[in-house]
């Protein structure tokens, strides 16, 4: 074969295979833009939140010890259970553009409902910036929220749910569930340890209310439950929905070590028990079992830890009278005359 049409056919082969992997006739897919930020910031930049939704207002900054705290509650903390994620998702969501219906800019707030919004979100930032953003009324189909960056005339549209999770915010406050205190008939159970619970020969008194009515066991002394006072028991009822205002004495425990506080698992402890509610809307027994401490050295506190979640939790002021009262109980219930164990 002629070396001249031998080099022509491999060149020849070679065009042919690199059109067949390129090939430049292929219709090839458009890729999308990027969805637009709606605004963007370090989380870690983030040193308050202020959420009014018209109806509610609730405000949130970090103290000199860098925790988050509830403002209106002084040094309380938000729940993590709640708070969890919530510093994150205020740097900045992700949106979308698509505005067939509507234009890119505002030119009047109130067709988007950005005159009179759902919800008003305020951001601090450090070096005394701030940043605050809008969200107006619902796309027609309702899984968006027009949004504004107060200040700039740019519109966007915001995920519903990133709306309606900010706005709980305000709505109802992710206070911790240890701080809360209960209507006393909401509360089901009431137990008082003064040693380790579950361990024999420790005193262990249980209060229980059924259908209304509350009985104890002293599990020292009773077989069962016996029937309390009704007169003398209305003065210790109110104690039941919790100890009331506490202030927080260390938020972070290094390696959970609370000896400085007198605070182990082999001291005194109170439980309370009452009915929770799922996201779901399903009911479930709910509870904050209390660790006491020594006390304050004005004696007008004890140290104490919400136990029910004691790695995140942090060391309380705990009133002293409340405590007492309820340690007094164990020696003296004030059971009604002559009763007897009941079911």
């Amino acid at each position: 074969m002629n070396w001249k049409l031998t080099v022509a056919l491999v060149v020849l082969a070679l065009v042919i295979g690199a059109t067949a992997y390129v090939n430049p006739f292929q219709e090839r897919e458009t890729r999308e833009p990027d969805s637009p930020w709606f605004y963007q910031v370090s989380f870690e930049d983030i040193v308050s939140i202020g959420v009014d939704t018209g109806e509610n207002f609730e405000s949130f900054s970090k103290n000199e010890r860098g925790e988050w705290v509830i403002d209106r509650l002084g040094d309380i903390p938000p729940s993590h259970v709640r708070w969890g994620g919530i510093v994150l998702l205020l740097s900045g969501p992700q949106t979308r553009r698509d505005f067939s219906t509507a234009l890119p800019t505002i030119d009047d707030p109130a067709e988007y409902g950005l005159d009179d919004p759902e919800l008003v979100v305020n951001i601090g930032l450090t070096g005394e910036r701030e940043l605050e953003f809008r969200l107006g009324d619902k796309t027609t189909d309702g899984n968006q929220h027009y949004g504004q960056v107060s200040g700039f005339p740019q519109l966007f549209l915001i995920a519903n749910i990133w709306g309606e999770v900010l706005a709980r915010l305000a709505n109802e406050t992710p206070t911790p569930k240890w701080w809360e205190y209960r209507d006393p008939e909401t509360i089901a159970e009431v137990n008082i340890y003064l040693g380790v619970p579950g361990e024999p020969n420790a005193p262990y008194l249980r209060i229980q209310n059924k259908d209304g009515e509350w009985l104890a066991r002293d599990f020292e002394k009773d077989d069962d439950n016996r029937a309390l006072d009704v007169e003398k028991w209305a003065e210790y009822l109110p104690l039941m929905g919790g100890p009331g205002q506490m202030a927080v004495e260390a938020y972070k425990v290094r390696d959970r070590d609370y000896v400085d506080w007198g605070i182990d698992e082999q001291g005194h402890s109170v439980e309370i028990r009452f009915s929770g509610l799922t996201e779901r809307g399903t009911k479930y027994t709910d509870g904050v079992l209390f660790l006491i401490g020594d006390k304050t050295e004005d004696g007008q506190s004890y140290y104490a830890l919400p136990a029910s979640d004691s790695s995140l939790s942090p060391v309380l002021h705990m009133d002293a009278d409340w405590a007492d009262t309820l340690f007094g109980l164990v020696e003296n219930v004030p059971y009604a005359e002559a009763s007897s164990p009941s079911n």
